[in-house]
């Protein structure tokens, strides 16, 4: 009896593929292997049949999910759009007053270093400010009104030393200050050049101690070893122009604010006041050695003119 071997019949103990599930077996390459519901997606999809993709389950929830995120979407964007046209005009309206406000403070700063500004240098001053300027005036021409009384034999301060005089003026500028420490106001009268008649304004307790404080300034910056002159003129035209910056800062803040009537009369109104149109109210009349107007007219609430003779002050007050 032979025995023969038999061969293993390799073919016929071949596992069938349908005993594997595909998805799970191994990828040589190392990628990950896809779900089954891609491939189930992608088949299909490459199959081409419609139906398939209208009866999937699953397409369909997918389908309809992305269908409602972008409405949604659309929705949120729609609200957002309203809801900043609703924000924005507010927004804007505060922002333009808030920027038209620090435009105003920026000017008004501006101007108040300017009219304040002091130039300390012990020679000539390069760089005054308006008030410093007009002080450097008034005090050389004190010094020229001492230096005349000095050599006028009719005047009281004839011969006297400077600071005898400068004394008597310091005296004075003192008076006006404790007067206006006590609440006493005093009067201001002029002849005004537009109309040529006398004007009399009234001034207030601290105004007038303003103005001894002013007085002793004048007198300190006579005893300087320099003396400088300015211009009256030209400070006067400067002075203007710098409030014409604040004034035109106020008006634009004022229209912001919704009174463009009031930024109107104010604008018509020139710094003479006199109503004018804005070009005119441009225009400057000051003239150098203008000559003075004599007064025509009164009005009723105005004291009547009297001639008055001037006091003689004693100790070279005249001076001042």
């Amino acid at each position: 009896m032979q025995i023969q071997d038999q061969q293993p019949n390799y073919q016929n103990n071949q596992l069938s593929k349908d005993d594997f599930d595909d998805v799970w077996v191994p990828n040589p390459h190392g990628q990950l292997p896809q779900s089954a519901a891609t491939s189930g997606l992608i088949n299909i999809i490459k199959s081409g049949s419609l139906d398939s993709l209208l009866t999937n389950p699953w397409l369909m929830s997918i389908f309809v999910a992305t269908v409602i995120l972008v409405v949604i979407a659309a929705i949120a964007t729609t609200l957002s759009g309203q809801r900043s046209s609703e924000i924005n005009p507010s927004q804007e309206a505060y922002s333009e007053l808030l920027q038209k406000s620090q435009n105003l403070d920026a000017a008004d700063s501006n101007f108040r270093e300017y009219l304040t500004r002091n130039d300390y240098s012990s020679g000539l001053v390069s760089n005054p400010g308006l008030l410093q300027a007009v002080v450097l005036e008034a005090s050389a021409r004190y010094s020229n009104r001492m230096i005349a009384s000095q050599n006028n034999s009719q005047n009281p301060a004839y011969n006297q030393h400077e600071e005898v005089i400068n004394h008597g003026s310091e005296i004075e500028a003192l008076k006006r200050i404790n007067l206006g420490a006590s609440g006493k106001e005093a009067e201001l009268k002029y002849v005004d050049p537009s109309t040529g008649s006398w004007v009399t304004i009234p001034i207030d307790s601290a105004e007038l101690a303003a103005s001894g404080l002013v007085k002793l300034n004048i007198i300190s910056n006579s005893r300087r070893e320099t003396t400088q002159r300015f211009n009256l003129v030209t400070i006067a035209q400067n002075t203007r122009l710098s409030v014409e910056e604040v004034k035109a800062a106020m008006l634009e803040a004022l229209r912001v604010k919704g009174l463009s009537p009031v930024a109107s009369e104010l604008e018509k109104t020139d710094w003479f006041g006199n109503k004018a149109s804005s070009e005119d109210a441009q225009i400057s009349d000051y003239q150098q050695d203008k000559p003075e107007t004599t007064p025509t007219t009164r009005s009723i609430e105005q004291e009547p003119l009297e001639d008055k003779p001037s006091p003689k002050l004693k100790g070279g007050k005249n001076a001042q």
